[in-house]
């Protein structure tokens, strides 16, 4: 008997308002003929494959923007071996999925927008309907008023922002006329974050088209700008006019980042149409809350940048399976520190499992000590990290031997002078990572492990993995906290008080990542 086969006939996301749990969902759709049988899982960071065994592709394939701030765009191909749809994501969430019955038959995807909502949470935002009352703003060439537009975008803006987790303070709810002044004095009295007024642009000439961003002078007014007009020209189906500076004066300085968003011209035939669209005005919303998003994210330490310091930091010390060589760091990173680390968090990891990634552990038996090395050994310490011929022969290797024979002058006249590590501020700091056997967790206790190479540039590519800021750290029992690689732009001293206790584990505890929650109250 012949079993028909059910055929994909649409793919399509929308955001969806869960009313019950009052919170947003990325909601993607699968349509077809039958129910579809499906395997779903994460392909790689940032990407979730949904493969379809067993249907056939009806619709044509496709590429779907959705750019709703966690869901990036949709790929649905034919295959082979079966048809697939991929979901690319600017963050990592949980998802769920159900089935529902009908014509057509939908398999249904909600994506979770927990991380989405973390990065808005404490965030207060001013959301200002320009115009109003008596100041009717620009006048499309059929009937529409820019002041009437602009309060529908706004309140669509403002409950979205409400659902995300962040403080919304409206300058105007009904069509009335408020000063500048007044607008202005809202926002500070609220302590916002950011002051986001929405327009529409006008012009004499009816085909003039597109959209703008207008900011203050400020760094941060211009770097806000520029993530919302870059949303808008992924969302929306109109030119792109960029961003500029506003042109006219504030009655004060508003003290936050704050930019005026015309979102069409509303003076333009076509685009007075897309105005008269409830769609066009929630895709314009949501654009707009997307580049909110992505400057809050960016910015996630920005206060902490500026030089506040946390009263509190919890460390979650996190156990991980045995990393090897053959392992990329930002992947393990990524893979433990989900649904843990959320935005304004750090994560630091420890220096010795970055080198093991990047096959810095040397066994010993593979070294060919010279007799130079033999004899530096023995200066140290019998408990220093370069206390055995192999590791002073790395040293060697790493630093060059002119060096280490300074270090090992600078070492002997310090020790003189009741001074310690000098050997290292000379031969090079790098060296002081270096741990020697027994230095870390088996089987790596039978290696040398040298230090990180370029951990700056390690941290970023995790941070890029992750979302959150990342340090690469060197802990030892005694309090010693050595910051190698970065990517806070401020002050780390709090990082390193926080990790003083030494919550990495080389040994049975086995927990090279730490999860670093500052409190700033």
């Amino acid at each position: 008997m012949h079993l028909e086969k059910p055929r994909i006939t649409n793919v399509w996301a929308t955001e969806h308002a869960d009313a019950v749990c009052r919170r947003m969902l990325s909601r993607l759709v699968i349509e077809a003929t039958l129910p579809v049988l499906h395997r779903i899982r994460a392909a790689s960071p940032g990407e979730v494959r949904i493969d379809l065994p067993g249907c056939d592709l009806a619709m044509a394939p496709a590429t779907i923007v959705v750019n709703d701030g966690l869901l990036v765009d949709i790929a649905v191909t034919g295959g082979p071996p079966q048809p697939s749809v991929v979901a690319r994501l600017e963050h990592t969430p949980s998802w769920g999925v159900t089935q529902a019955a009908g014509v057509p038959a939908r398999l249904i995807v909600d994506f979770d927008r927990s991380p989405v909502r973390a990065i808005f949470e404490g965030r207060v935002v001013v959301v200002d309907p320009g115009h109003g009352g008596s100041d009717p703003g620009e006048h499309g060439p059929v009937n529409l008023l820019e002041k009437n537009v602009v309060l529908d975008m706004a309140r669509v803006l403002s409950t979205r922002l409400e659902l995300a987790g962040a403080a919304v303070v409206m300058t105007r709810t009904s069509d009335e006329g408020v000063p500048a002044a007044k607008r202005f004095a809202q926002a500070k009295d609220a302590g916002a974050d950011a002051f986001v007024s929405i327009h529409t642009s006008g012009s004499s000439d009816r085909t003039v088209a597109g959209s703008r961003t207008l900011h203050l002078p400020d760094a941060e007014s211009e770097t806000l700008a520029r993530y919302i007009q870059s949303s808008l020209a992924e969302k929306l189906p109109v030119m792109t006019k960029g961003v500029a500076r506003y042109p006219a004066r504030l009655p004060a300085n508003p003290g936050m980042p704050c930019v005026f968003v015309e979102v069409a011209t509303i003076t333009n035939w076509v685009e007075e149409g897309w105005f008269r669209s409830s769609t066009f005005k929630e895709r314009a919303a949501s654009a707009i809350m997307t580049g909110l998003k992505r400057y809050f994210a960016g910015r996630a330490g920005h206060r902490r940048e500026a030089g506040e310091v946390p009263v509190k930091v919890d460390a979650i010390p996190i156990r991980t399976h045995l990393v090897g060589e053959d392992e990329k760091i930002a992947d393990v990173v990524r893979r433990y520190v989900r649904g843990i680390a959320h935005p304004g968090d750090v994560v630091a990891v420890a220096e010795s499992v970055v080198a093991i990634t990047q096959g810095r552990a040397v066994l010993p038996g593979s070294v060919r000590p010279r007799p130079l090395a033999r004899v530096l050994c023995k200066l140290p310490g019998k408990d220093g990290s370069l206390a055995t011929p192999p590791a002073m022969q790395l040293a060697i290797n790493e630093a060059g031997v002119a060096r280490v024979l300074l270090g090992t002058a600078a070492a002997g006249i310090g020790r003189m002078l009741g001074r310690r590590g000098d050997f290292f501020r000379v031969a090079g700091p790098s060296l002081a990572q270096i741990d020697d056997i027994a230095g870390t967790m088996p089987p790596y206790d039978k290696h040398v492990i040298l230090g990180p190479a370029d951990p700056d540039e390690v941290a970023r590519e995790i941070r890029e993995a992750v979302g959150v800021d990342v340090v690469v750290v060197d802990v030892n029992d005694i309090g010693c906290v050595d910051i190698l690689g970065s990517t806070l732009a401020g002050k780390t001293d709090w990082v390193s008080r926080a990790l003083a206790h030494n919550p990495f584990g080389n040994d049975d505890q086995q927990t090279p990542v730490v999860v670093l929650k500052p409190h700033r109250t």
